[in-house]
């Protein structure tokens, strides 16, 4: 429906609400993230009873807001002061936006834009002191935050995450991860690219997983499952990183992203079709033993496999003991999937 154009005007931008009470700093980091879209007469930009939380700005052209009967209650015209607040933004919406005439809007991540927010209004927090030595420290800040698993993270953890955090500088060549290292990082890519390895006893030589790029996260999987490394990340340029040592990443991050879930819980929520079951364990764990109807998506190929799921899903996710199924959440979350931990694993099965 919609196609993204050109920009807004940083100055048109600064007269939107809320957006005008942000910090210049953190405005300017929101602006260089926008896109103007375009839409035509008869669209909807979104529709009564959506849950879609975004925040719609119109820029140019007129809209209607109508109700569930298709009554239109309000014109709203671009360009005029009552435009420069979101449109219509009760959650879910209580009207339709459709369009008059030709329009271009913006659309922006409303849980993105609520923390930017919260942080500029609590005094405790100024970027500033935040490894002020990194100079793009703003950038992979708001990158981070536009992963769905840290929004979900209360701000004063986030606050107290990012001051807690470690700037390092890495050369190509260095050894970030070693597999079967006890874990003892999570980390940040700042800068530079990096290659996941895996070795195996059927492999003379070692596995290539991957390639990690700027802003990617790692290191979470033996943080959260108290294991041993599972692969060896080298550093394929010269870069930097953020690290969380495990003690702060366990309480400022796992603790507020695992939402636990008990079995009876899960089984009403499963058997309503609010839910599904997904098996993050072996194909002959899941064979000798699973939940009924139960997705099975082992724990090693969860990654590549991750595209494959349905975002309109819940999932509820499981093990044997909860340790497999924490890590495979936190993976999910950071995905942007609405995922749940069945408290103590399938150990727990009452059948």
């Amino acid at each position: 429906m919609a196609q993204p154009i050109s920009t807004i005007s940083l100055e048109q931008f600064r007269k939107l609400t809320p957006i005008n009470g942000l910090r210049e700093e953190s405005l300017q980091q929101l602006y260089r993230r926008v896109t103007v879209h375009k839409a035509k007469p008869g669209d909807e930009l979104f529709k009564v009873g959506s849950n879609s939380a975004d925040s719609f700005y119109l820029l140019s052209g007129e809209l209607e807001l109508r109700d569930h009967a298709g009554v239109v209650m309000r014109a709203l015209s671009g360009g005029s002061k009552d435009a420069e607040h979101r449109i219509a933004h009760q959650i879910p919406r209580k009207f339709s936006a459709r369009c008059h005439t030709e329009v271009t809007y913006l659309r922006i991540d409303s849980s993105l834009l609520d923390v930017m927010l919260t942080w500029d209004q609590t005094d405790s927090f100024e970027v500033d002191e935040l490894h002020a030595d990194q100079a793009d420290s703003s950038d992979w800040m708001t990158r981070l935050l536009q992963m769905s698993a840290f929004q979900k993270v209360p701000p004063a953890h986030l606050q107290a995450m990012f001051l807690r955090m470690e700037a390092i500088a890495v050369q190509a060549g260095d050894v970030v991860i070693r597999q079967d290292e006890d874990g003892d990082y999570f980390y940040v890519l700042i800068a530079g690219r990096a290659l996941v390895t895996r070795e195996t006893p059927t492999s003379p030589k070692p596995i290539r997983l991957a390639e990690l790029d700027r802003g990617s996260c790692f290191g979470e999987e033996a943080l959260i499952s108290d294991d041993k490394r599972n692969a060896t990340i080298t550093m394929l340029e010269n870069g930097s990183l953020m690290r969380l040592a495990k003690d702060d990443f366990r309480s400022l991050l796992t603790a507020p992203l695992t939402r636990m879930i008990d079995r009876a819980s899960a089984d009403k929520l499963v058997e309503s079709g609010a839910a599904s079951w997904m098996d993050v364990r072996l194909p002959s764990e899941y064979k000798n033993n699973h939940l009924a109807d139960a997705l099975n998506i082992p724990l090693f190929i969860l990654r590549p496999k991750i595209d494959t799921l349905d975002k309109s899903k819940s999932y509820i996710v499981y093990c044997d003991g909860g340790r497999r199924s924490k890590v495979a959440a936190f993976v999910l979350t950071q995905k942007g999937y609405d995922v749940q931990v069945l408290k103590g694993g399938i150990a727990e099965d009452p059948e």
